[in-house]
């Protein structure tokens, strides 16, 4: 009996290809997904968008600066911001994710005691600036040992012992001789951190912490998509009981209708959805939605709509309730991966942030960070709303006449 009842759900499970996919193909995925994001994080694969300020201007600093623009783990950005306020604007508008301001010739001896070498990040991106001063301070060694050198004996001469003119020259007959040996080496020399480089992470005026504001929205997307797609199966429903079929006979203009007032409840239905979620998370973490409600409706309502047109066009698609559950299931979690609802976008390598601001949830995610974190406005805002806008519109529309096609046919 037992091997019989064993071998009846081997067999189900053989002809069941939703099942097979769901059980052998999704989890690898999955799986590949996230190694390729915590893979190149670790190996140093990660390519953080770096925008460099020199404000000294001196030979020193301008090696610095190439040596960070040929840097490959470093991901050069367009534009040369002329202050650190320019700098500061283009972390929090998302064009950078840190920024490096070159203050002062780190040889200089009259100026030792101030970290030469400042390095800006944003708060919500907390790993980044860690990252990019290390970077620095490893560029520093080894790049310009014989800088490296030269501010060790400004150092010794201004806090221990000044060097007579004799030592003097030898020490600069010694930092040329490393300078020159120093072209295409790769020895790795250090220096303090707390006195070479000083890290700053720019404020935001959210008082809720970085990750409980991006996650906020990242998890609104996530959900506003299983409970659309759970939803949309309606749709299979009534085609099955064949009131698509009556609805045919009254034309299209009738199917048109169904399938508009299908959108509109899951539209109503995933707003008040993420209306729950954020409300809580106003209410326990302090993010601020209130101050921005008006914007927040916007961003919403297109998010909303968004997920409401992709659950009716997987719904048009599949035959069966059982077919759109085994492909909408795995459809999400697969555009939530890559689109920044588990791991924000920032940490994944920079082929697939490319890849991934194709991804609806990718839009819902940066419009909501945008406005909660770096307090933009809805001009800035733009772009995210109008994808989520037009995917909207061409999933509605190809959902219709899916629809129509299919109880033509």
């Amino acid at each position: 009996m037992t091997l019989s009842v064993f071998k009846a759900m081997l067999l189900g499970l053989l002809r069941d290809r939703g099942a097979l996919t769901m059980v052998f193909v999704l989890p690898p995925i999955i799986y590949v997904i996230f190694a390729s994001i915590f893979s190149g994080t670790a190996g140093g694969e990660l390519r953080l968008r770096v925008v460099v300020l020199d404000e000294a201007g001196t030979a020193v600093t301008r090696r610095l600066v190439e040596a960070i623009q040929q840097e490959p783990s470093f991901h050069r950005v367009t534009g040369a911001p002329r202050s650190r306020e320019a700098v500061e604007a283009m972390i929090r508008q998302d064009e950078a994710d840190v920024g490096v301001l070159l203050r002062h010739d780190p040889t200089d001896p009259k100026r030792l005691a101030i970290a030469p070498f400042l390095v800006i990040g944003d708060s919500a991106k907390a790993m980044a600036t860690p990252i990019v001063a290390g970077q620095v301070q490893r560029l520093f060694g080894q790049k310009l040992p014989d800088a490296a050198y030269r501010r060790l004996f400004a150092d010794v001469e201004q806090n221990f012992v000044p060097l007579v003119p004799a030592q003097s020259a030898r020490v600069d007959a010694t930092i040329e001789a490393v300078r020159q040996a120093s072209v295409g080496a790769t020895q790795d020399k250090r220096q303090g951190a707390a006195e070479l480089v000083e890290q700053v992470d720019i404020k935001s005026t959210a008082v809720a912490p970085a990750a409980v504001v991006y996650y906020a929205g990242a998890v609104a997307i996530l959900f506003l998509m299983l409970s659309a797609a759970q939803g949309g199966m309606m749709l299979i429903d009534e085609r099955n009981n064949g009131v698509l079929d009556r609805l045919i006979a009254g034309g299209a203009g009738r199917v048109g209708a169904l399938v508009g007032g299908k959108f509109l409840f899951l539209l109503a239905l995933g707003f008040v959805q993420a209306g729950a979620i954020f409300a809580v998370a106003a209410a326990l973490y302090d993010v601020n939605v209130v101050s921005r409600w008006m914007e927040w409706a916007v961003i919403t309502f297109s998010a909303a709509a968004a997920a409401a047109g992709l659950a009716l066009v997987i719904s048009a698609a599949c035959r069966t309730r059982q077919q759109a559950q085994t492909f909408s299931s795995a459809l999400v979690l697969i555009l939530s991966a890559l689109g920044g609802s588990m791991v924000p976008r920032f940490l994944m390598p920079g082929w697939l942030q490319t890849f991934s601001w194709g991804i609806p949830n990718a839009w819902a995610i940066e419009a909501y960070h945008g406005l909660l974190w770096r307090n933009s406005t809805i001009a800035e805002l733009l772009v995210p709303i109008g994808l989520l806008l037009s995917f909207a519109l061409v999933t509605l529309v190809a959902s219709a006449i899916i629809v129509w096609r299919s109880q033509r046919t």
